[in-house]
């Protein structure tokens, strides 16, 4: 009991310092002093886990700032136990990192999911434009062809969802400036050519592209097929390059 007390003491003491003066050495022995609280709470989360996708060591983490959150907060004058007052906010903090890694990783799910749809578009439109279908035997030729026909979509829906070396502002990661400017001028014309699509074709691009909308939703809300809207995707590709130009505007992605 003795030692309980001194050790009660001694806190209340760290806390003065603290919270009188904002002395820095007091707050970090008060973290020392019950960062081992903050891995039970950790280490009580992780144990009842439903996957393995987040480490203990994230969890520890979330209760680390939560731990922090508590530390500034906490009034020791109102009589209640520091560990019950941070208990609440290591809780929140674990839950609200939780949340935030599932909506990411949901966010990542999503956009793998619409990347493929895009690439199996780029695939086939490559295989139509190259002779080279899908499931039949190709030529050297046919092959260069394919691979050329499907760089170049792909450079296309690169630009289109506004990502790699070009952000949604327009700029360029890393690129001299000339390479900047020519990149500037494609994401410009390219804006330009979706306006001119026809109408089904532009709601497909901006739908797909611009609000990440899967073609499945696209076509129940068109009321097509989802075959049919990879069709019109596929078109739009078509128009799109053709307005873009030759060799030299694909010249600026690589």
């Amino acid at each position: 009991m003795e030692a309980l007390a001194s050790h009660l003491g001694e806190e209340a003491i760290l806390w003065q310092q603290l919270r009188q003066g904002g002395d820095a050495a007091a707050r970090e022995q008060l973290l020392a002093l019950h960062m081992g609280y903050a891995k039970v709470v950790a280490g009580t989360y992780y144990a009842r886990r439903f996957h393995d996708e987040i480490e203990y060591a994230d969890y520890l983490q979330y209760a680390s700032v939560g731990l922090l959150e508590a530390l500034e907060r906490f009034d020791p004058a109102r009589g209640v136990q520091f560990r019950t007052f941070a208990a609440r906010r290591m809780h929140g903090a674990i839950l609200n990192g939780l949340e935030r890694f599932t909506e990411k990783q949901q966010q990542i799910a999503a956009r793998q999911r619409l990347r493929a749809e895009r690439m199996a578009d780029v695939k086939a439109l490559a295989g139509e434009r190259s002779g080279a279908e899908t499931g039949t035997p190709r030529t050297a030729d046919q092959l260069l062809a394919f691979v050329s026909e499907a760089g170049i979509g792909l450079a296309l829906c690169w630009l289109l969802e506004g990502s790699g070396m070009v952000d949604d502002a327009g700029a360029t990661v890393s690129q001299p400036f000339y390479r900047s400017a020519e990149m500037r001028q494609l994401r410009e014309r390219l804006v330009l050519a979706i306006e001119g699509l026809p109408a089904q074709e532009r709601t497909v691009i901006r739908s797909h592209y611009l609000q990440e909308v899967p073609f499945e939703e696209i076509a129940a809300s068109l009321q097509l097929t989802r075959g049919r809207i990879s069709q019109v995707h596929r078109r739009a590709l078509v128009r799109l390059r053709g307005v873009l130009g030759g060799q030299g505007d694909w010249s600026a992605l690589f």
